[in-house]
């Protein structure tokens, strides 16, 4: 695994630059807002940039990151994983140069005014998770002002009231106004993006009419906060379609968007007591790596092949639709619509988990080499399956290894037994028969004691790398077809 800070070096120079002067409310914005969002390494990272610019300018001198680290008594893994944070919130650009000397560029954004950070769905659900109703509601209060009242009447006057120009010095004067000068100015603050690809909007448009929700009610906005509960809370697409049923209006058709994050918010909590847990890629370290390793060997240990575990932690990656998808193409074929119909009913009624339920796929489409993903028979299996409490891949992949041994050892006793019988009955049928050879059923190579199953190939890098690939453009052909 490789660590990205591992290219960053404490004989590194930087500069700061400021987008725009910083002031007190940015400050408090930073520390009542942002503190709990990204930590306080990142905060001082944050406040410690911003003192490296000297009052009223734009640019700091140079400096090492050795300083840097030293102010802030942190390492280099500490400061990159502190440092992507303020990246991925929106409050740092970094730029890098190599040549002729390598030296970066940490240019300081200014948060979010209040107003658009809590009308931004992510920024105030992360921190109504991170702070509590109470203090979140504190916060928000603290952060508004009061309306002037009806009562007073705006007596302000205009431009034209008070000064007056002539048209004909300002045409003049066109040439040095329109001259092309970087001037500072305040641009619009950035914003937490989110990948839209992890949910099958396809699927999701799919049942919306059993839901009786009307697809015209989904705007872009819905469209933003269905995917900042699908990242926050795991939000699936049959449990939008649920939500988005019980927050829309009947007599409108459309979505209310905060009762929408309200009974999300409520139904998570009611499941999950625990503050929620954010996760960045980002933060992964050597000691989280130790423990993927040693799952890895724990599965190994199970019993779990290279390729059983490889299956395991690709069953977890994709939508059941995208999994099966991706098969058919391999197999030069293609997703009926009977196939999508019984995949649908199997997440709403199985309640598997979509990794339990792609593990199903492919037992029945690539270990049984079945080439239809059939209700009868799938059903038969998921049932067996949602009954005995399976919910994690691993245990899928026993419940096979099991069913698919209990149907060997079957199918070798009807063998065997209709063998014996065919003896006796040669036996019993007189010397007439004495002579004649006796048909014995061969067993296929499954079935034999010393059958070995061909192993699947380990899928390299480069192998899951093209699965990724195949799947992105699937998804590609579904945003061209919407």
């Amino acid at each position: 695994m490789s660590y990205p800070w591992k290219s960053l070096s404490p004989k590194d120079g930087f500069l700061v630059r400021q987008q725009a002067l910083l002031s007190d409310i940015d400050h408090q914005m930073l520390t009542f807002l942002y503190q709990p969002l990204i930590g306080v390494a990142a905060y001082s990272l944050y406040m410690t940039l911003w003192t490296e610019v000297e009052k009223e300018t734009y640019w700091s001198e140079g400096n090492l990151h050795s300083e840097l680290l030293s102010l802030l008594s942190i390492g280099i893994p500490e400061f990159y994983q502190a440092r992507v944070k303020l990246e991925a919130i929106g409050l740092l650009k970094t730029y890098l140069q190599t040549s002729p000397e390598k030296k970066y560029i940490y240019e300081l954004q200014r948060p979010q005014e209040s107003e658009a950070f809590f009308k931004d769905d992510l920024l105030s659900l992360l921190l109504l998770e991170q702070v509590g109703e109470r203090k979140f509601k504190k916060l928000r209060k603290h952060f508004s002002v009061q309306q002037i009242s009806s009562s007073f009447e705006d007596i302000t006057k205009s431009f034209l009231d008070v000064y007056q120009f002539d048209p004909a010095k300002l045409t003049s004067a066109q040439s040095v106004l329109k001259e092309p000068v970087p001037l500072i100015s305040k641009e619009p603050q950035n914003s937490p993006k989110l990948d839209a690809t992890t949910f099958d909007w396809d699927f999701f448009y799919a049942g919306l009419h059993s839901q009786y929700v009307d697809r015209s009610a989904i705007t872009e906005e819905v469209k933003e906060i269905v995917i900042t509960l699908h990242h926050l809370y795991g939000m699936d697409e049959m449990a939008a379609q649920h939500y988005l049923a019980d927050a829309s209006n009947l007599e409108t058709g459309k979505i209310d968007t905060r009762r929408l994050k309200k009974v999300v918010y409520d139904d998570f909590h009611r499941q999950h007591p625990a503050k929620l847990e954010i996760t960045k890629p980002e933060e992964a370290t050597e000691e989280q790596h130790q423990q993927q390793t040693q799952y890895i060997e724990r599965l190994k240990q199970e019993g779990f092949s290279d390729s059983d575990i490889n299956m395991i932690q690709i069953s977890s990656q994709f939508s059941p639709i995208e999994f099966i998808t991706n098969i058919k193409e391999q197999m030069k074929g293609y997703v009926s619509r009977g196939e999508e119909n019984v995949i649908t009913d199997l997440v709403k009624r199985s309640s598997l988990p979509t990794p339990v339920i792609n593990i199903l796929i492919h037992y029945v489409l690539i270990v049984q080499q079945n080439v239809m993903f059939e209700r009868n028979f799938s059903e038969k299996i998921a049932n067996d399956w949602a009954q005995s409490g399976v919910t994690t891949p691993e245990e899928a992949m026993l419940k096979v290894k099991k069913f698919h041994k209990e149907k060997t050892e079957k199918y070798k006793r009807n063998i065997g037994r209709k063998n014996a019988s065919s003896s006796t009955a040669n036996r019993s049928a007189g010397s007439a028969y004495r002579n004649k050879t006796v048909r014995k059923e061969r067993l296929p190579d499954w079935a034999k004691d010393d059958y070995v199953a061909p192993k699947e190939k380990v899928a390299t890098e480069e192998d899951q790398q093209a699965f990724r690939d195949r799947l992105n453009r699937i998804r590609n052909k579904k945003k061209e077809g919407e």
